[in-house]
């Protein structure tokens, strides 16, 4: 094609690439004709310094997100250098790198570039439609008013000037501005103030600030990690004849315990008792010491004396017929001094351990032989005159287990055992049952993350981030957990199940199972609807069928409070695809249940227990090296310098074990048997 063909054509793409705001770049050589080529006028004037609405020139890595404004000298209101136009094949070849073109090659083999819709391209910097300005939030991208410059907002526009302090905030003569944000919580113990980045702050105030927690119940009130709290007022008022107590609304209450047992400080009256909150004494005391030798009478002021008799029979306060036989009552003349021995039926011990019930009987104490029998066939039963019944375990002996299903049962070191092998455990589970849903370790050891497990408000934990007894001091595992945790409770490769045994108002007991969701429930929504589950078979004995975490509870109106001293509950934490497995000792679950048509249809609450340090420390060591977020010895070192053992799981007195809180919520569902 002739260069006077070719004008047109480049003269009409030029036109319609300034109506798109961008276009084909003109090939270099196409400007005006310094010879006087009769056709050159037919072409622009285009020079190096020429502006024609064509392709801008901009880093090809540019793309929406962060980028800077790069200020107000950099104009690309659809001007730009010309440069050469670029030749194509296809569209791949115009790639310019900005997520705002449209790249294509176009008619003749040359490429175009079109502005994408609901986009501007600003300062060199692609920018989507609503974007705002760097640093100029009443200014944003309008593709509609403006594709290449930013569109400023009208005055009394809303606009976010990225400061979490203020509110209300709008265009005003180009700026954006609100009201400071008020930061009050009304509370004496935290410190308000504002961040910009995060809003309204409250930290706890430090040391101990007095203050008033509105409880007339309380005294001595003082600011602790950011609450009021003081101990219980004392309402004793040092009156056995009245029931202390303290009422929210009036304060010490004292009301009259008639009827009750007291002490009126006469030691000549016995069986004192209150009456309209006195204490009123009783008959006078007999001062009876059983003794023939003795004048009891009795002093107000020391009680009780006893003064020695003055005849035949008595010699100070012993009588001269006393001859040492429980089983016999001593009689003495008391004119003559002559004893006489006669036989009784008294109570007695023979000193014999092997006997029971012993009386006395024809001058002797006499006792029926104990029987030692413990119903054990595995032990040979003996009676020791000192120590008692005595049980020796006995070894390679026929015995029966009392289980139809175990086989060659045999006495091994005291106990009857079968062959479990054939065993098969068919539970009956109860229709009551819970699928948790939601399963994250408390943050901090504050109500709401974890429970009060020693049932003493004077202690907490971890002792910096915690108040009202609540006790959790692997929350600082929170952080490391709680994330794989809930990815694998809503992947189901952790599912744990609530079972509710013969629930009722009152006592009840709740079991709690690892399980997996039942075959024919495959594809059913687990996080949302009720399914059937198959019970991990190591969660229940396989002869008894009994659960491996069974919790006494109790329901009281919706309230659910189970567990205690001596439970266990084995429990897994996911970790990059291994589990660190513990065991939580006293499991205690705190809670609300949802019933409809007596099946439970949701639950919510906290588990709480306590992990042994020890034990968890070679739990931690038992993961493979790759399984923690960052390196085992330091996960060691954190546990070494931020758990604190803090609860007594033995009864010794002493802390043996950090507790731990969990919370939970669930959804209704039905257990249907156990796993293969």
């Amino acid at each position: 094609m002739r260069i006077e063909q070719l004008r047109p054509a480049l003269a009409s793409r030029l036109a319609a690439s300034a109506l798109l705001g961008l276009g084909a770049l003109l090939p270099a050589g196409c400007g005006d004709d310094p010879a006087g080529d009769p056709q050159a006028d037919a072409t622009p004037d285009v020079t190096p310094d020429a502006k024609a609405d064509t392709h801008v020139d901009v880093s090809p890595d540019v793309d929406y997100g962060d980028a800077p404004d790069p200020g107000p000298d950099v104009q690309d209101d659809a001007v730009a250098d010309v440069a050469p136009p670029t030749s194509c094949a296809s569209d791949d070849d115009c790639a310019d790198g900005l997520a705002c073109t449209v790249d294509t090659c176009g008619e003749g083999g040359f490429c175009v570039w079109t502005l994408a819709p609901e986009t501007c391209l600003v300062n060199h910097v692609c920018r989507p439609a609503g974007a705002t300005r760097p640093g100029a939030p009443c200014e944003v991208c309008d593709p509609a008013a403006a594709p290449y410059a930013w569109t400023a907002l009208a005055e009394g526009a809303a606009c976010d000037d990225g400061d979490a302090c203020t509110e209300a905030t709008v265009c005003t003569a180009g700026a954006c501005v609100g009201e400071a944000v008020t930061c009050q919580d009304d509370n004496v113990c935290t410190q308000d103030s504002c961040h910009p980045d995060v809003g309204c702050v409250f930290p706890p105030v430090e040391g101990e600030l007095a203050c008033d927690d509105g409880d007339v119940c309380t005294t001595g009130d003082t600011c602790l990690a950011g609450v009021c709290a003081g101990p219980a007022a004392d309402c004793d008022d040092g009156n056995p004849c009245t029931t202390d107590t303290c009422d929210p609304a009036l304060g010490c209450v004292h009301t009259d315990d008639d009827g009750a047992t007291c002490e009126d400080g006469d030691p000549c009256t016995v069986d004192d008792t209150c009456a309209e909150g006195a204490c009123v004494a009783g008959p006078p005391n007999p001062c009876d010491d059983d003794n023939a030798c003795s004048i009891d009478l009795c002093d107000v002021d020391v009680g009780c004396v006893h003064l020695p008799t003055q005849n035949p029979c008595c010699i100070g306060l012993s009588s001269v017929c006393e001859d040492g036989n429980p089983c016999t009552t001593d009689l003495c003349d008391a004119l003559t001094g002559d004893c006489d021995y006669v036989d009784n039926t008294d109570p007695c011990d023979d000193g014999d351990a092997c006997t029971s019930d012993d009386v006395c009987g024809q001058g002797a104490c006499q006792g029926a032989p104990v029987s030692c029998d413990d119903g054990n066939p595995c032990t040979a039963d003996s009676c020791h005159p000192v120590q008692g019944c005595q049980h020796q375990p006995v070894s390679e002996v026929a015995c029966d287990d009392g289980f139809e299903c175990t086989t060659g049962d045999t006495c091994v070191a005291g106990q009857c055992l079968g062959d479990t092998s054939g065993c098969v455990c068919e539970p009956d589970f109860a229709p009551t049952a819970a699928k948790l849903n939601q399963v994250q370790l408390g943050e901090s050891g504050q109500p709401g993350e974890a429970l009060d497990l020693d049932q003493d408000p004077e202690t907490c934990a971890p002792v910096d981030q915690c108040s009202g007894g609540v006790h959790n001091a692997l929350g600082v595992l929170a952080s490391l957990a709680n994330e794989p945790l809930a990815e694998a409770v809503a992947e189901g490769s952790v599912v744990l199940v609530i079972e509710a045994k013969d629930l009722q108002q009152g006592p009840f007991t709740m079991a709690v199972y690892q399980a997996d969701l039942a075959p024919e429930s495959a594809g059913c929504d687990f996080q949302t609807t009720t399914c059937d589950y198959l019970v991990d078979a190591g969660m229940v004995d396989n002869v008894t069928c009994a659960p491996l975490v069974e919790l006494p509870a109790t329901l009281t109106g919706d309230q659910i409070s189970a567990g205690g001293p001596g439970t266990l509950f084995p429990f897994s934490l996911p970790f990059q695809g291994s589990n660190l497995e513990i065991t939580l000792y006293n499991v205690r679950f705190e809670g609300q249940v949802t019933l409809t048509d007596g099946l439970i249809t949701g639950v919510t609450g906290i588990i709480g227990g306590a992990v042994p340090k020890t034990e968890l420390v070679a739990a931690v060591e038992a993961l493979p090296d790759d399984a923690l977020p960052i390196s085992k010895d330091a996960v060691l070192g954190l546990l070494d310098i931020l758990v604190v053992n803090d609860i007594d799981t033995d009864g010794d007195g002493e802390a043996d074990a950090a507790s731990i809180g969990i919370k939970v919520g669930g959804i209704g569902a039905n257990l249907v048997g156990i796993a293969p």
